[in-house]
């Protein structure tokens, strides 16, 4: 058998969190524009950004004069090819925990002209699970399709401030608390081209990720976030190039590596995250493990890595461990 463990965290900081001294109420949107398929919408661009297979970690900013976010998104879990005899193709498993939280202040302006800011945090737990198969065309490319099914439940927490509203006892206030959770269950077809070939050396890693996200959500006290398949898109780049060093831990060698991303959310709106493509490059350093615990799954690689972010409206950095 063939295995890999994935362990990522994407971070999304704010570095200047609060509205720019240089905006007025007149540059926010009307709070009238945000319509039932936004909110919508940006439920299911989050849950996305969290669960989707493919997603590396990173630290992102996200920050201009409407909206400033913090997101951390994390996952822990593994996956693995496996012989099936008297065939030419490998069968592909994998498991993971995925969890996300966002924190996003908007400002937008009331019917009156009236300042309005919106203080949202969202948090998700969920549990992915993939299987499929892995096709070799040759000794350098192989083509691997996959389904995933992604349970999680998501919570949404909102302090509205500067709007008037009058609850059932008809007591008004111009700041409310609005709490609302949903189950969202999601089905990801994967398809993935893979490249791996050896100079010497030195090796050149290539693929290609496309998904298509199938999203049902139900929500007992939001039913706006009652959804039945809602379609989404994801494609992904990505590239590294390795090579060997003179460095040796515990007799097992250090490699060092290059790597240059790019991520298209290709279905979803700038209005839903702040952005919709990230590219990072960066390097690191792998130490060779080559190691099989419990004569379960191979584990080849751990290493660190460190790069930078950048997109429209988003940039960030790249900084922590890799096991692979």
């Amino acid at each position: 058998m063939k295995y890999s463990l994935s362990i990522s965290f994407l971070l999304v900081t704010v570095i200047n969190p609060g509205v720019s001294t240089a905006a007025t109420p007149a540059d926010f949107p009307g709070i009238d524009l945000i319509s039932d398929v936004d909110i919508r919408d940006s439920a299911i661009a989050f849950l996305n950004m969290s669960t989707t297979p493919g997603l590396e970690g990173a630290t992102l900013t996200v920050d201009n004069n409407v909206r400033h976010s913090e997101q951390v998104r994390g996952s822990l879990g593994f996956s693995a090819e496996y012989t099936i005899k008297d065939h030419i193709f490998n069968g592909y498993w994998g498991v993971a925990i995925v969890g996300g939280e966002l924190d996003s202040q908007i400002s937008l302006v009331a019917d009156t002209g009236e300042p309005v800011k919106l203080d949202m945090t969202r948090t998700l737990v969920g549990l992915r699970g993939s299987f499929g198969l892995s096709f070799p065309v040759n000794q350098y490319f192989k083509f691997r399709p996959y389904l995933s099914l992604v349970v999680s439940d998501l919570k949404t927490e909102t302090i509205v401030d500067g709007l008037p509203l009058t609850d059932l006892s008809g007591n008004t206030s111009t700041v409310n608390y609005i709490e609302s959770s949903a189950q969202m269950a999601s089905g990801i077809g994967t398809l993935e081209a893979i490249f791996s070939r050896w100079y010497g050396d030195n090796r050149l890693e290539l693929s290609a990720l496309y998904n298509l996200i199938y999203t049902d959500s139900y929500s007992e006290d939001n039913p706006v976030l009652n959804v039945d398949n809602v379609v989404n898109h994801t494609a992904q780049l990505k590239s590294m190039y390795s090579g060997p060093t003179t460095l040796m831990s515990a007799g097992r060698p250090w490699r060092w590596l290059a790597f240059a991303n790019y991520t298209k959310f290709i279905s979803h709106r700038s209005v839903s995250l702040g952005y919709t493509g990230l590219l990072d490059f960066g390097g690191g350093m792998e130490w060779e493990v080559n190691v099989k615990p419990l004569d379960w799954f191979g584990w080849q690689m751990l290493g660190i890595q460190a790069g930078i972010i950048y997109g429209d409206n988003v940039d960030g950095y790249i900084f922590g461990l890799t096991a692979r």
